[in-house]
């Protein structure tokens, strides 16, 4: 995994940071800033927040799970962004794990907790896919 920042940022704007580069389409946000650049340059689909810590057990057993599913669905970007480092970006984030789905910088969904399956199903109803149904 390539955890280098962005070559980008000598073009940004003084105080914003790039996050760190997972792959393709997974960014690492360790702070407001990255946090929001992220959501800013966000693709034409959803971006995927997850909110997790270093000490939550849970958020280390779904991170498999959510790396695979951003390869799945290379449409959203994904975030996985580190809350022992933010504060004013955890807004309505209560507990980790906690995903977020924004678009177009707005949230649109929210769902907290360790299940699997719950985060394959948010993934997938805000995929391309579930407009075929």
């Amino acid at each position: 995994m390539d955890t280098s920042h962005n070559s980008a940022s000598a073009a940004l704007p003084e105080g914003l940071e790039v996050p760190s580069t997972i792959s393709s389409n997974v960014l690492g946000a360790r702070s407001d800033n990255e946090l929001r650049l992220a959501l800013l340059t966000g693709r034409a689909g959803s971006v995927i927040v997850n909110y997790g810590s270093s000490w939550c057990a849970h958020c280390h057993e779904l991170f498999p799970h959510f790396y695979d599913l951003a390869r799945q669905f290379p449409q959203h970007r994904c975030v996985v962004a580190q809350v022992d480092y933010m504060k004013d970006a955890l807004q309505g984030v209560k507990v980790t794990p906690t995903f977020a789905v924004f678009k177009k910088g707005r949230k649109i969904d929210q769902f907290f907790g360790p299940s699997p399956q719950q985060l394959r199903d948010r993934v997938w109803l805000h995929s391309d896919d579930a407009d075929d149904c």
